[in-house]
Parts: C-alpha cells; structure tokens; sequence
C-alpha cells in the first residue's frame, strides 16, 4: 500500500481559548499545540528574555462589551498563575503584568487596579487600540493615569509612530516596541525628520517609490548619521527596491531603526534639559 500525503497548506488553522489557556493547530503540519499561562513562563524563562510578559488574551475593541470583560476577567486571572509559575521557577527575569479592558474606561480601570495590586515588576498597557489609534490611546492612558505605581516601569505595547511615541511618553511611558520601522521599510516608507518634510500628515516618511526620487542625490533624511544616509542616496534605495533587490531592506532598515533610536535620545535629553515640550512642538506643531 501506498503511503498517504495530506497537503497541509490546504488546512485552516483553528484557535480555540478556554479556561486553561489556547489551544492551536499548527498552519506546518496540522498538529495541534496547546499554551497554559505556567507554559508561556516556562518557555520564555528558557528564552532568557531580560523582560517576559504574563499571558493574556488579546481581544479585538469592536467584539462587544460582554466578550472583553471575559477577556479582561480571564487575562487577570491568567495573570496571577503565570506570576505563580515565575516565582516557581525563579531567577532574575522581569516580569510585565498587562492591562487589559479594550476602549471601555470601567474596564480598563478594574483590570489596572488588580493587575498593580499584583507584585509584577513592571505593567505594561496591552489591548487593539493601543498603537493603533493615537487619540484611544491617549484616552486610555488618562484613565488609568492614577492608578499606575511611580516606582515600576510603564510598556506601551505595539506603540510605533512618532506621533504616538510623543504622547506616550509625555503620559509617562518608559518602554515601547512595533513592528513599524521594520514592516515601512521593507515597503518603501522611509523615515523624515520635520526639516526635511516630515509631518503628522505624512506620518513622518516618504514613499522611496515616487518618481521623483529616480535621480535625488539627497540621503533619505539630510542630516542622518545613520550608515545609509551616510553612504547612499534617495536615488540608489528607490532603484534598489525598483529592482527588487534584498540590500535594500537591509539599508532601509538600518535607517528606519536608528531614525527611531535617535528621536527617542533626543526626547530623553529634551526631558533632561526640561525642554520636552519646545522640542514636541518642533514635532507635531
């Protein structure tokens, strides 16, 4: 007899999420996997991650008030077993609780009373809106302003733009990642600072794909000390992704990545000098 072959390309993964945890079938192979609160701790104690993250659900804003108070209900109880399980394995590791509660302020207020009243290292602020949408945000931020302890660091999760990275901040913020410098980059969205054009129109970037880069001797932002600016022209990226050639990702990467590392230096000297709002107002206007 023949052996079998299942075309697993053709298999849509499924999700399922109860009590224990979530529960997925692999898009490879169709097998399926299962992660508890105590199994995440135990795989990012064996990552080695300085700073690891309580397991939660993530919930889209528009499901219904019903289904994110489930959400946050389950996402604090997950909490506290994951908290459990770190301090079972112990080590030097920190550990972020997350607030949850979607764009409900009752919500949002309930999950980060219970997730500060937890002995975490750090909190962090999870959720859609987060990122995403810079007014929700900043709404969020300012329900839960009094409740977030002054003496543990705050992580704004998914927070990218330089609008947003602005407002953050001032609200007090003290850790931010996305995924934004990496995925503009590879499609042709290069960073600007505001004297060469950016704005909160444009979103702080230029398109490498307009034609009328095709023969700019400029660097992607004239003043940049990042490599790529250094040593390479408007014109070379735009023919470099034209051409669908890989050494543009690398180079406009390194840009976008070291334009975000430098902006966020100099809000820190901003602050430093008690300058931060003159050097916002250069920003955003």
């Amino acid at each position: 007899m023949g052996s079998s072959h299942v075309d697993y390309s053709t298999i849509e993964p499924k999700v399922t999420i109860d009590e224990d945890g979530v529960t997925f079938q692999s898009h490879l192979d169709g097998s399926l996997h299962k992660f508890t609160p105590e199994k995440s701790i135990q795989i990012q104690h064996d990552l080695g991650a300085d700073i690891i993250m309580a397991f939660d659900e993530v919930s889209a804003d528009n499901l219904g008030k019903e289904h994110l108070e489930n959400s946050m209900e389950k996402t604090s109880r997950w909490a506290k077993r994951s908290l459990d399980e770190h301090k079972k394995l112990g080590g030097n590791q920190l550990l972020f609780g997350i607030i949850q509660g979607g764009n409900h302020k009752d919500l949002r207020i309930k999950s980060a009373k219970y997730i500060t009243s937890l002995p975490f290292d750090g909190i962090a602020l999870g959720g859609e809106t987060i990122g995403f949408d810079n007014k929700g945000t900043k709404k969020i931020m300012e329900w839960v302003e009094g409740i977030l302890p002054e003496d543990k660091p705050l992580y704004a999760m998914g927070v990218g733009e330089v609008e947003t990275i602005f407002y953050v901040i001032e609200g007090g913020v003290d850790m931010f990642d996305c995924v934004s410098p990496t995925r503009r980059a590879r499609n042709g969205s290069l960073y600007i600072s505001p004297k060469n054009g950016g704005n909160t129109k444009n979103k702080f970037a230029l398109s490498i794909t307009n034609s009328k880069f095709k023969e700019d001797k400029k660097a992607i932002d004239p003043g940049c000390l990042c490599y790529t600016c250094q040593n390479f022209s408007r014109a070379y990226l735009r023919h470099l992704f034209i051409a669908q050639e890989l050494l543009y990702h690398r180079l406009a990467t390194i840009h976008n990545v070291y334009f975000m590392v430098n902006l966020v230096n100099e809000i820190r000297e901003a602050i430093i000098e008690k300058k931060f709002q003159a050097f916002k107002k250069s920003w955003l206007g």
